[in-house]
């Protein structure tokens, strides 16, 4: 017997550390369960392990935390080893119950609580009828622990919200729901957490599979807020999400709330969006100042190469025809296969005829169209050389001003670049 309780005691002490424990009158008997039971829990023999563990429970409910956590993992195999669905819906609601019962004897209720929640919605969560309880535990967790609540909780928190919902209807008002959105969000973004965008956006979207919203407010709840204190960045992420989802791009709160993300998480991807949205409100200044952040925060010489094309076309749309032709030639020398950049220069010089012609001189004045030609063959647009072709000047017209077929001439006005002659197809 001696030596037994001396092996008792070893396991005793490998089993709870350091931990104090509050060994009831029948301390042998006690002792003896415990070992049962924790050595049930670690062989995963766990039929074995609940009928000591439950005499723990009964006679020694305050022994030590570790009788919880121990059998917390016992009623997790249970749960899990169960083929009859009573029995398993009675070990989970025994498992919760332990909870309980940790938080009666040894308090830490913001910690025990935010691992209830957790077990709860994976037992309840696809069980309409416990719903309400569901939601229950969770605003109770919510209530004790909201700093220590699991960004996996804050998520699961919201998608109870959003099945009570669906099962009850409109228990849960829609400002009730984008209040606890908000707080939901905050203590997201407070964790810091690498995957913490991942988990917004899982709220965001839950959000939005809840309540109907719609821009007006969208405005009044997120925006206007946000308008008055333009310094969160979590904000401007929330209402650009919002906006975003239920397309209300054209609020007020929108454009700030991209600057705002741009000035704190400088991408290629916010700058495009902002370069965007400015050209169609006609701030071709702005458009190009954004377009060119773009194009520095680009790594990838693809798309700078479409980012330069991006700002040429800005340009182009501005009639500022010199800086249009750069921008497209930066973005061949970044991709020289970007075909659309030569034929955007040609359009450019395509339309330049009546800008840059003298007036005196027709095979002159119609250099442009040869220029044109030239960067249309580049893009391989046979279609677009076959229409050009028609405004080159005839055989005649080159004779008459002392020219020759196939000889180079210099185009002037801003093109300034050098061309070869060539006649009107139909007259040569």
């Amino acid at each position: 017997m001696k030596l037994l309780l001396i092996l008792i005691n070893a396991c005793l002490t490998t089993a709870v550390s350091a931990q104090e424990i509050n060994w009831p009158e029948d301390t042998v008997q006690a002792q003896t369960n415990w070992v049962l039971f924790t050595d049930g829990v670690r062989a995963k023999t766990y039929a074995e392990a609940l009928e000591p563990f439950r005499w723990l429970l009964a006679q020694a409910p305050d022994l030590t935390p570790a009788l919880y956590i121990q059998g917390e993992k016992l009623f997790k195999g249970l749960v899990a080893g169960a083929d009859d669905p009573a029995q398993q819906a009675e070990y989970q609601q025994q498992q919760l119950n332990l909870y309980d019962q940790r938080i009666q004897y040894f308090s830490d209720e913001a910690k025990v609580m935010n691992r209830k929640a957790y077990a709860a919605y994976q037992y309840y969560r696809d069980k309409p009828e416990k719903y309400a309880e569901l939601l229950k535990i969770f605003e109770q967790a919510f209530q004790v622990s909201q700093q220590q609540l699991s960004s996996a909780n804050l998520v699961a928190y919201l998608d109870v919200i959003r099945r009570y919902r669906k099962a009850r209807g409109g228990e849960l008002s829609d400002e009730e729901v984008l209040q606890r959105y908000d707080q939901l969000s905050q203590l997201l973004q407070q964790k810091a957490e690498p995957d913490a965008k991942e988990k917004q956006e899982m709220l965001d979207k839950l959000l939005i599979a809840t309540i109907t919203l719609d821009c007006v407010t969208i405005q009044e709840k997120f925006g206007d807020p946000f308008l008055q204190d333009t310094t969160q960045l979590d904000r401007a992420k929330k209402v650009i999400a919002l906006a975003l989802a239920y397309q209300c791009s054209d609020a007020p709160f929108f454009m700030t709330a991209l600057r705002v993300v741009f000035q704190y998480e400088p991408s290629v991807g916010t700058a495009k969006t902002i370069a965007k949205l400015y050209e169609a409100r006609e701030n071709p200044q702005n458009a190009e100042s954004y377009w060119q952040q773009a194009i520095n925060l680009a790594e990838d010489s693809e798309e700078k190469a479409y980012l330069w094309y991006s700002l040429a076309q800005s340009y182009q749309r501005n009639n500022h025809k010199p800086q249009a032709r750069e921008a497209a030639r930066q973005a061949l020398r970044q991709d020289a296969s970007l075909s659309e950049a030569h034929k955007l220069i040609g359009d450019l010089y395509f339309s330049s005829f009546e800008e840059c012609k003298g007036g005196k001189l027709i095979v002159q004045d119609r250099a442009v169209y040869w220029a044109t030609y030239e960067m249309y063959q580049r893009a391989g647009r046979s279609d677009l050389m076959q229409q050009v072709e028609q405004q080159f000047p005839t055989m005649e017209q080159i004779f008459q001003e002392d020219l020759k077929k196939g000889e180079t001439m210099q185009v002037g006005c801003w093109i300034n670049e050098e061309v070869v002659i060539r006649p009107r197809p139909s007259s040569s």
